[in-house]
């Protein structure tokens, strides 16, 4: 526990209190009202349009329709330009780690992030009979008709496809690379100097212009130099070259299962685990749930099998096996007190009372179970997710969503959901049984 202890603390100190880090775990936990109204416009759809499609219950889609069409409008508004909001969020909070002008930087982030994605969508239709088409759309502008299909091109437009989970990994780039250039002019005092009578509140936007233009013109600078270079927008290959490769990793069985029992480990030494995972829980595992709420959304095929929320639905509650084990076997007086105090948090994934009042900490009788439990749920979680037993998580859920009831919400409405999370909450108590057993008292003190 010493070695663990002295190797695993300083890592996990590093990375807790890297600043650029936290700017990234914070702005993405900015998005959440958002995000998450979005994420309840879509599962409240899913009660009035796939679940009662399953049933031949159109009437009720028919009755709510007027709902469902604000639902989409809710969804339109939020998880589709996800991008845009993660990147004023960025903005404004590594303005704080500079201590400069917070609502100037979150702009500056947002307007470099536009540039870099370009103003341009292109639509490519395949057609059989072109040769009418071709005197159709002759001299019209911004659309040709060749052997293979009609090509639109709309200008002037953000692209849809880039505002959404597709421009995460651009925004989160671009949006580090103007801001800082931007807080680092600010605080270097390259700014439009005013009177003293200026009030603050018009003196402060003059300040961050000279920093703004030179931050902007940077990355505007950068995207035509690239686009000019290589022929393709920066967005399109960041998206190629880092953002899927980054997501295809994420989803090996090896990877997952990883990412589990290295929260954990850091749990067990008291470390925030969620804390220290979050940029690579929210950055990667993050996005692909919000590519699956989008593909959800379109009724397309959900292209991850495994997401941040998905260790929610079927993983982080592992705790509630160990409080059954301690109820049904323990005769340990402490064990069992903490346990009727914890079991009500513990029932809405607030596993902290447990965690620190058994506790679960540093506690070498249960460190085995406290790893074990959640990597052999996560394994079997994700096999049967990937076998088709289970459908992935294509929903975002509130994280205090009880044990059992996450899964099925979280896999929109998939009964099937629910018999996984039971297997994972008896997997969790069968590995902590022997262990919780261990604790019991013996001789004299024994109950």
């Amino acid at each position: 526990m010493d070695k663990l202890q002295s190797s695993l603390l300083p890592i996990a100190n590093k990375i807790g209190n890297q600043r650029f880090l936290v700017a990234l775990r914070d702005s993405f936990i900015g998005t959440m009202p958002v995000i998450m109204t979005g994420s309840l416009a879509l599962l409240l759809n899913a009660f009035l349009v796939d679940i009662p499609a399953q049933f031949g219950l159109t009437n009720i889609t028919d009755t709510f329709q007027w709902l469902v069409e604000i639902d989409n409008l809710v969804f339109k508004g939020s998880i589709s330009i996800a991008a845009l909001l993660f990147i004023y969020c960025l903005g404004v909070n590594v303005a704080k780690i500079y201590k400069t002008d917070e609502l100037s930087s979150g702009l500056v982030a947002l307007s470099a992030f536009v540039i870099a994605i370009g103003n341009t969508f292109e639509q490519k239709i395949a057609i059989s009979d072109h040769t009418a088409l071709e005197k159709l759309f002759k001299g019209v502008s911004g659309v040709s008709v060749t052997k293979d299909g009609l090509n639109l091109e709309v200008t002037g437009v953000l692209p849809g496809t880039q505002i959404n989970s597709n421009g995460y990994f651009t925004a989160i780039l671009i949006g580090f690379l103007a801001t800082i250039i931007f807080c680092k002019l600010m605080n270097k005092n390259w700014t439009i100097k005013l009177p003293e009578t200026v009030p603050p509140a018009i003196a402060k936007p003059f300040m961050s212009i000279l920093p703004g233009a030179i931050a902007l013109y940077v990355v505007a600078i950068l995207s035509f130099g690239f686009e000019k270079i290589t022929g393709s927008l920066l967005i399109d290959w960041i998206y190629k070259m880092l953002q899927l490769p980054l997501l295809g990793m994420s989803q090996n069985f090896f990877t997952v299962v990883l990412i589990a029992v290295l929260t954990q480990l850091f749990w067990f030494f008291g470390i925030h685990g969620g804390n220290v995972m979050a940029p690579i829980m929210e950055g990667v595992f993050g996005i692909a749930l919000l590519a699956n709420l989008e593909a959800y959304q379109k009724h397309e095929a959900l292209p991850y099998i495994w997401t941040n929320a998905s260790y929610g639905a079927f993983v982080w509650y592992a705790t509630l096996g160990l409080l059954i084990a301690i109820f049904w076997q323990s005769r340990n007086s402490h064990y069992r007190e903490v346990a009727k105090l914890g079991i009500m948090p513990v029932m809405f994934n607030i596993g902290e009372p447990v965690m620190y009042g058994l506790p679960t900490v540093l506690n070498p009788i249960l460190f085995i179970p406290f790893l074990l439990s959640p990597l052999l749920m996560t394994a079997v979680s994700y096999l049967a997710t990937a076998w088709g037993l289970v459908s992935p998580v294509s929903q975002n859920v509130t994280w205090v969503m009880p044990p059992v009831l996450y899964g099925f919400f979280a896999t929109a409405f998939d009964w099937r959901a629910l018999i996984l999370s039971v297997i994972n909450i008896v997997i969790a108590t069968v590995v902590y049984l022997p262990f919780v057993k261990m604790a019991d008292p013996v001789g004299k003190n024994a109950e």
